[in-house]
């Protein structure tokens, strides 16, 4: 019976719909629309001859079931149509159930996390105001963090023609971690004082050295795991390390800076050709005079003066005052600024991409590994020898094969050790190959451009242009401008 009914053609399937409805004494003119949708069903009713009399709310949901509307019924319009004889206009007599979609869990902070480390406002001319830079945000003991908020779940929805919609699934999060901070049910707080600071899914307070005022000799060697903050200028001769960050208000002298992370000189830095800066993050610095930075990451500043100054990654010197001059500065991946260089022709030499030396590193390691592994495997071919004529079991022999087989650790170690320093020098090249150097502004006659381990001295003033090496010579292209990082 079932094949039958599946089998039946259009024509035939419109006949039983009229024995159907001229048995339910619903009129053929009579009809049922359903929007696109599914969501709603409208009904249209023919005036019944006099008769026949007013329809049966029955006969109107058996007509809606014929076609297909099983759900979503709004009875009492359907009562009243039948019951006052509403004819000749549709009426919306089923409604589908929309979806409710739950929410998933999520924390609210009481903390800004954005502002934990905000960055520096961009004046009109392009410069940096270091001073609005923000490095560390603080919490008192007990401070309220963060409240957790449940997931909630959502609720299925339906069409008129009774088909289910499923809401999504809802997640909930992992329960915060962190150091120093405390769980309530729901709310966490903080244990103790100190910087507070958000990092994939963790909460950590950690301690602050803050010195509000100077910094001289006097002060002595300050020297402290966490972040340091000091209020004043820093004096000569004084050496400051930081675990983490490093955020100084003032202006820093001929001192020695070490920072586990970022170091922010809010007033810049006249060393004297004796100041030394290093950071295993980036360093942001109003200005830099004659003194050797270096930074694992990034550089910037609102000039570069006199200096000696080294980027993992990549230099910007900022706004239309922006200048390098004298000294050298490298960066593995790009270096930009507004001009390169001046009118009095100062020996100013801007390098970017891996040096010479990186590649003689890596020469030279790939030739001891070459000479490692030889030696390696006449030790081992000896080894086998000795064991396999059963020399091992004389006392001469096995003291031979005890120092064969000390002789092939060492190898291996060896092999080990040159894996690394190879692999070191393979990433440096990757990274800066394709360096570039830009200059939006002029670039002075004098300036010793170096990219890649080429070398090319301007010999007369060259505006907005951006250097790259091609085939081991130094090509000006129109200014690119320096790329962000993702």
């Amino acid at each position: 019976m079932d094949e039958e009914i599946l089998t039946l053609t259009r024509e035939q399937l419109g006949e039983l719909k009229k024995r159907f409805l001229h048995g339910s004494r619903v009129q053929e003119q009579s009809r049922v629309r359903v929007s696109k949708d599914q969501m709603e069903a409208w009904l249209y009713l023919a005036e019944p001859s006099e008769e026949k009399g007013h329809y049966k709310t029955d006969e109107l949901l058996n007509m809606l079931r014929a076609e297909g509307v099983t759900t979503g019924f709004i009875m009492p319009r359907l009562v009243a149509m039948a019951k006052k004889g509403v004819y000749q206009r549709e009426i919306l007599v089923a409604k589908g159930k929309e979806v409710a979609e739950g929410t998933d869990g999520c924390y609210e902070y009481f903390f800004t996390p954005d502002d934990i480390k905000k960055g520096p406002v961009i004046r009109e001319d392009g410069s940096v105001d270091y001073n609005s830079m923000s490095m560390l945000q603080s919490v008192k003991a007990g401070d309220a963090l963060a409240v957790y908020h449940p997931a909630s779940a959502g609720e299925d929805g339906y069409t008129v023609r009774g088909m289910v919609l499923k809401c999504k699934l809802v997640k909930e999060l992992q329960p915060l971690r962190g150091l120093s901070i405390e769980r309530r049910d729901n709310m966490y707080f903080a244990k103790t004082a100190g910087k507070i600071e958000l990092k994939n899914g963790s909460i950590d307070i950690r301690t602050v050295h803050e010195i509000p005022g100077d910094v001289d000799l006097s002060t002595g060697r300050i020297e402290f795991f966490g972040d340091v903050t000091i209020g004043g200028s820093v004096g000569a001769g004084v050496v400051i390390r930081a675990g983490r960050n490093l955020v100084i208000e003032g202006t820093v002298e001929s001192a020695e800076l070490f920072a586990g992370g970022d170091i922010v000189l809010k007033r810049g830095v006249q060393g004297n050709l004796k100041g030394k800066i290093r950071s295993r993050g980036s360093i942001f610095a109003n200005f830099i005079e004659q003194c050797d930075v270096t930074a694992d990451g990034n550089i910037e500043a609102n000039y570069i003066l006199n200096a000696n100054v080294r980027a993992g990654s990549r230099i910007k010197v900022n706004g239309k005052k922006g200048s390098i001059i004298g000294g050298k500065t490298f960066a593995l991946q790009e270096i930009s600024a507004y001009n390169l260089g001046n009118v009095a022709e100062v020996r100013t030499v801007i390098y970017a991409g891996y040096e010479q030396e990186t590649y003689d590193k890596y020469a030279k390691c790939v030739e001891q590994e070459k000479e490692v592994k030889e030696k390696l495997a006449d030790i081992v071919e000896r080894m086998e020898m000795l064991i396999k004529q059963k020399q091992f079991k004389t006392e001469s022999g096995s003291k031979t094969l005890l120092v064969l087989n000390s002789k092939k650790d060492e190898y291996f170690k060896q092999l080990d050790d040159i894996k690394i320093e190879t692999e070191r020098c393979e990433e440096l090249m990757n990274k800066g190959r394709g360096a570039k150097i830009h200059a939006e502004g002029c670039t002075y006659r004098g300036v010793i451009l170096e990219i890649m381990g080429f070398s090319k001295q301007v010999t007369g003033e060259m505006q907005y242009a951006t250097y790259r090496s091609v085939s081991g010579e130094i090509v000006s292209e129109p200014f690119q401008g320096i790329l962000e990082e993702e």
